[in-house]
């Protein structure tokens, strides 16, 4: 099985590394890059059964050899901007896109430009910051559904919180935005007091960003702090001392100490607080939350 028999030039490997922002080591059975909506359509038309991951900044890979199919994303990249829009792939790394924005003087991605991952991931998870979403910036989607390839209106993509209507069987190929006028000047400053902001409440190396989604508005770290799970350590996975919604990579960490983590977030958190966590990450393979 190779490239050609998907219907693109290159971008299909056997057994690759997989490649989790929570550094967890394993290998993808086979592992489908696209870099064009083409080949993300035939691709897509070959493959019966995979798993749809963007750069996988908020996806946990199983340890040791995934038996599956991955189609990521990832390679599909580039932006073209007109006036106050711009179209970005599905692939466009979500921090280049700001900082393209921001020297043409063009504002509203300021909050988010600290977030990792695509812009693809970010209308699937309608990622949000400081108060901003990205679904407040959308002007259409263009995505593979049914085969068939669609534009939808911002109505039509489901948005919620860290919602869309976008999986495996709706896969964005491309974002139209709608930003302001500004200056770079004002932009960039913005931008620069976010990034700021992020470092100061976040902590930094190999995560997955929040474990968990917000409970009626409430940052799942506050409810896990007052578990007294903050500092918590399984294997080489630790709920972080600066924010207890982050699991990080402390050093050999597996995605089973990452899992195992999660779990006792859920259950002491229940038991103290009467909240149930729902996951904000996405696991691949057997574990269900």
């Amino acid at each position: 099985m190779d490239a050609h028999e998907f219907g693109i030039g290159s971008g299909v490997r056997k057994d690759a590394p997989s490649f989790s922002a929570f550094g967890n080591i394993g290998t993808v059975a086979l592992l489908v890059e696209p870099t064009s909506d083409d080949e993300l359509v035939a691709a897509a038309a070959r493959l019966e059964n995979f798993d749809l991951v963007g750069r996988a900044t908020d996806t946990l890979f199983p340890d040791g050899r995934y038996d599956a199919a991955v189609l990521t994303t990832g390679a599909m990249t580039g932006s073209d901007f007109c006036g106050g829009e711009v179209v970005a792939a599905a692939g466009e790394r979500l921090s280049a896109l700001a900082k393209k924005a921001a020297v043409r003087g063009l504002s509203g991605l300021e909050k988010l430009c600290s977030i990792p991952g695509s812009a693809g991931g970010a209308a699937a998870m309608n990622a949000g910051a400081f108060g901003a979403e990205f679904a407040d910036l959308v002007k259409w989607v263009d995505a593979l559904a049914d085969g068939k390839r669609v534009r939808l209106s911002p109505s039509e993509c489901g948005f919620g919180y860290r919602a869309s209507i976008f999986c495996k069987d709706v896969i964005v190929l491309s974002v139209a935005l709608k930003l302001t006028r500004s200056t770079p000047k004002n932009v960039e400053a913005e931008m620069r007091r976010a990034v700021a902001a992020r470092a100061a409440s976040q902590p930094s190396g190999k995560s997955l960003g929040s474990a968990f989604k917000r409970v009626d508005g409430i940052s799942a770290g506050w409810y896990i702090e007052r578990a007294g799970l903050k500092g918590r350590r399984v294997g080489g996975a630790e709920i972080s001392r600066k924010h207890a919604g982050f699991i990080v990579n402390v050093g050999g960490g597996s995605a089973s100490d990452y899992v195992s983590l999660m779990r006792q977030a859920q259950s002491e958190v229940k038991d103290h607080c009467g909240v149930v966590l729902e996951p904000e990450v996405t696991i691949l393979g057997g574990d269900k939350f």
